[in-house]
C-alpha cells in the first residue's frame, strides 16, 4: 500500500462564531476545521483534522497549502508505517512546514492503519485502560451568576468537572473564582484557564485564591515558555498546573518533567503532531506520575483522535468536552461536525463517561453532500 495524494480541505465553522473571554480581552473565535485526507493505491482512505480559531479563513488556507506540501514529501510511501512517516513529517515541517498540517496528516495515517487492520486506533495503541470521562468547557462570555445557573444543568449531566476562563485581571478572577466555586453544586469541579496570560507574581495571587477554593486545576497561569515559572508555581501552589496545548511535539516534556513544572499535560492532537506525538507524551509523563488530559476542543475527527489516545493511556482517566452552547438540550451532545456522517457516536453519557468509535481507523465517516456544503476549498 502506498501514498498517493494528500487531498485537504477546508470547512466553514459548523457552530458559527462563538464569543470567548480569552485572556487579557473578550475575542471572536470559530472552530474552522481543515481536514486532511489521504488516498492510498488500494482504495482506503484516512482522515484527520486540524483547526483554526479564524473567522477569516485565511490561516486555514495556509494549513491546507501544508497538507499538498507534506503530500509531495509522502507521496508513495506506505501510510501503515506511521512512526516512520512522522519523523519525515517532523522533520520537513521543523524546517519549513506546519505542525498543524502534520498533525492531521497523522492522525489520517492511524486511520487508514486501523481501517486495514480491521481495528479502532485505540487497539493499535495498546488496548483500552481504564474509564475516560469528559469534562465540560464552557467558554460562553457569562458572568459568574449564569455560570453558577448552567453548572446545574452540567452537573446533572455528569460532568467531573467544569472549566471557565480566567485572565481578566486579578481581583476579577479572585471574586470569579470565590463566587462560582461556592455557589456550584458539591459534585462539580471547577477548573480554570487564563490563556498564559499572566506573568508570575499575579498568576500566583490568582493560584492562591484558585487553592483556597480546592480547584481542579489552573490551566496555563504564564506562557509557556517560561519553564522555571511553572516549576515555582507548581512548587509554591496547592492547586495543580496544566499547560501543553501550545507545545510541539513531544520533546519539551523532557524539560517540563526535570523541573517539575506541570501536574497535567494537555497535548493539543491538532498541533502537538498527531496521535503519536500526543502518544509519546503520555508514555513519558507515566513513570513521573503525572497526569495526561488531552486539550480536545475543536471538531470531530481530531476529538475521535484524542479519544483513542486517552482510552490507550494509564495516565488519562479524563479528557476535554466542548459545550459551544447553551441552547442544546444534552449538553453531552456533539455539535461541531454536521459534515461527520455519524457525529452521534462521540457523546458523554449520563455520568460523564465518553467512549472512543468502535469501527475499524478513527471510526468515523464523511458526509460528502455536507462536506460539499461546508466547503470553502
Amino acid at each position: 500500500m502506498h501514498i498517493e495524494q494528500i487531498e485537504p480541505i477546508v470547512l466553514e465553522s459548523a457552530i458559527g462564531t462563538v464569543s470567548m473571554p480569552g485572556g487579557k480581552s473578550e475575542f471572536e473565535a470559530t472552530v474552522t476545521p481543515v481536514v486532511a485526507r489521504v488516498h492510498t493505491d488500494e482504495g482506503i482512505v484516512g482522515v484527520g483534522e486540524t483547526y483554526l480559531d479564524d473567522p477569516s479563513g485565511h490561516k486555514a488556507m495556509t494549513a491546507a497549502k501544508g497538507m499538498e506540501a507534506l503530500g509531495h514529501e509522502l507521496e508513495g510511501q506506505d501510510p501503515r508505517e506511521v512512526q516512520a512517516r512522522w519523523h519525515e513529517m517532523y522533520v520537513h515541517v521543523k524546517r519549513e512546514g506546519s505542525f498543524r498540517a502534520m498533525s492531521a496528516v497523522d492522525e489520517a495515517l492511524w486511520d487508514i492503519k486501523g481501517k486495514a487492520a480491521g481495528l479502532p486506533v485505540y487497539e493499535l495503541l495498546g488496548g483500552k485502560v481504564g474509564q475516560t470521562k469528559a469534562y465540560a468547557t464552557f467558554p460562553l462570555s457569562k458572568p459568574a451568576e449564569q455560570l453558577i445557573e448552567d453548572a446545574e444543568w452540567l452537573a446533572e449531566k455528569g460532568f467531573p468537572t467544569m472549566k471557565i476562563v480566567a485572565g481578566h485581571g486579578v481581583e476579577n478572577d479572585r471574586e470569579k473564582i470565590s463566587t462560582v466555586a461556592a455557589n456550584i453544586p458539591e459534585e462539580l469541579g471547577l477548573a480554570i484557564d487564563s490563556n498564559t496570560t499572566y506573568g508570575v507574581k499575579d498568576a500566583m495571587k490568582v493560584g492562591r485564591t484558585a487553592s483556597e477554593y480546592d480547584l481542579e486545576w489552573f490551566e496555563e497561569p504564564i506562557s509557556h515558555t517560561n519553564v522555571q515559572g511553572q516549576a515555582q508555581l507548581n512548587r509554591d501552589l496547592e492547586v495543580p498546573v496544566s499547560a501543553y496545548q501550545n507545545h510541539l511535539a513531544h520533546y519539551p516534556a523532557v524539560d517540563l518533567l526535570e523541573a517539575n513544572a506541570l501536574e497535567i499535560y494537555q497535548p493539543a492532537l491538532d498541533f502537538v503532531g498527531g496521535i503519536t506525538a500526543a502518544h509519546r507524551v503520555a508514555t513519558m509523563i507515566e513513570p513521573y506520575d503525572k497526569q495526561l488530559v488531552p486539550h480536545a476542543f475543536g471538531p470531530a475527527i481530531n476529538y475521535s483522535a484524542s479519544l483513542h489516545v486517552a482510552a490507550a493511556s494509564p495516565v488519562c482517566d479524563l479528557i476535554e468536552f466542548g459545550v459551544y452552547s447553551d441552547k442544546v438540550d444534552d449538553p453531552g451532545e456533539y455539535i461541531a461536525s454536521p459534515y461527520v456522517a455519524n457525529q452521534k457516536d462521540i457523546y458523554v453519557q449520563d455520568g460523564g463517561v465518553i467512549e472512543p468509535p468502535e469501527a475499524p481507523g478513527l471510526g468515523l465517516e464523511l458526509d460528502e453532500d455536507l462536506i460539499e456544503e461546508y466547503r470553502l476549498n
